[in-house]
C-alpha cells in the first residue's frame, strides 16, 4: 500500500511547536514509515512569531464549541492576514526542503493552495488570484510535486456560473503541464460540495492535467459514500479524512471500511494521504490513520 501524509495533520506542531517543513519531511519518514507527503502551501515556509499567534488563535477559535462572535471575526481576521502574507511571498527555505525531500528519500504528492476565488465574479481581482496560484504551482514544481490542487471557490448566494470556474480550472491545467505538475480538484467545500458540479467541471474543462482527489471526510454525511463513488475516475491521489476513534481503532464520524471498499471496488492503486483533524495528539491520530489503511489495504 502507498501511502502519505499531510502537513496538515500536525498543522499544530507547525503553528504551535514551530515545527517546520524539513522537520516534517524527517518524521513522516523516521516515525511513520512513509515515503511521501503533501504540503499544504502556506506550511512549506517557516512561520515568524507573529503570524504563528496568529495561526495559533485562530485555529483555537475555530474549534471552540463556545464561539465569540467577536472572537471569530478577530480569527478570520488573523488567519486571512497571514495567508495573504505567506501567499503572496515566496519561501526562502526551498533548497532546504528539497535536500531534506532527497535526504529522506520522500516525495511529494501534492500541494494543495489555500488561496484565492477563481469562481469570483470580480475579474481583475480573479485574474490577480490566479496569477498567485501559478507562483505556487511553480513552487510545488521546483519540489517536485506530482499535483497542485486549487479550491472550486465561491459564488454569491444569487449567482450561479460554473463558466467561470471551468475557465480558470483549464487555464491552471495547462500553466501547470507546463511545470511537469496536474492540476487538482478536491471535493473541498464551495462549489466543490456538490459531486453534480464536480462532474460538469470535468466535462467542462476536458484537459488531460486536469485530476481528482476524493477525500473520504469532505462531503456532506447523506451523500458521502455516493458521492465519493461518483467523483471517483482516476484520482491522483486519495485523501484519508480521519477525526476521532473508538477504543478498537476503528472511526467514530463515517465508516472507514465502506470508503476503501469504494476505492477497491475502482481497482485504485495509487496514494492515500493521511489527513487527521481530530482531536488529542496528532502523531497518534496519524499512526491510528496508517493502521486502519494497511488493516483494510
Amino acid at each position: 500500500m502507498k501511502i502519505g501524509v499531510s502537513s496538515w495533520s500536525m498543522n499544530k506542531e507547525f503553528i504551535e511547536k514551530g515545527m517546520t517543513m524539513v522537520d516534517f519531511v524527517r518524521v513522516v519518514k523516521e516515525e511513520f514509515g512513509a515515503d511521501a507527503v503533501e504540503m499544504v502551501h502556506w506550511m512549506v515556509g517557516d512561520l515568524d512569531s507573529e503570524s504563528a499567534e496568529k495561526m495559533k488563535f485562530a485555529l483555537e477559535q475555530f474549534s471552540n464549541p463556545d464561539k465569540d462572535p467577536e472572537k471569530i471575526q478577530q480569527a478570520i481576521g488573523g488567519f486571512m492576514e497571514v495567508m495573504e502574507n505567506v501567499s503572496l511571498n515566496k519561501p526562502k527555505n526551498l533548497d532546504d526542503v528539497k535536500a531534506a525531500l532527497e535526504k529522506h528519500g520522500v516525495q511529494v504528492l501534492n500541494m494543495p493552495i489555500d488561496y484565492g476565488n477563481i469562481s469570483g465574479l470580480d475579474e481583475e481581482k480573479r485574474k490577480s488570484d490566479l496569477e498567485v496560484i501559478k507562483s505556487w504551482i511553480d513552487v510545488a514544481s521546483y519540489l517536485g510535486s506530482k499535483g497542485a490542487r486549487v479550491n472550486t471557490g465561491q459564488q454569491p448566494e444569487d449567482v450561479f456560473d460554473l463558466s467561470i470556474t471551468a475557465n480558470s480550472y483549464r487555464e491552471l491545467a495547462e500553466y501547470a503541464e507546463t511545470k511537469g505538475v496536474a492540476l487538482v480538484l478536491e471535493n473541498h467545500g464551495g462549489m466543490s460540495a456538490d459531486p453534480k458540479n464536480i462532474i460538469k467541471l470535468f466535462e467542462m474543462v476536458n484537459h488531460p492535467n486536469f485530476r481528482i482527489c476524493p477525500d473520504f471526510g469532505n462531503f456532506d454525511p447523506d451523500i458521502r459514500y455516493e458521492a465519493i463513488d461518483m467523483i471517483f475516475n482516476n484520482p491522483i491521489l486519495v485523501h484519508a479524512k480521519t477525526y476521532e476513534f473508538n477504543e478498537d481503532g476503528s472511526h467514530v464520524q463515517f465508516d472507514f471500511e465502506k470508503c476503501m471498499a469504494i476505492a477497491k471496488k475502482h481497482n485504485y492503486d495509487g496514494y492515500y494521504s493521511v489527513e487527521f483533524e481530530g482531536p488529542g495528539d496528532q502523531r497518534e491520530g496519524v499512526q491510528k490513520t496508517i493502521d486502519l489503511l494497511k488493516k483494510y489495504s
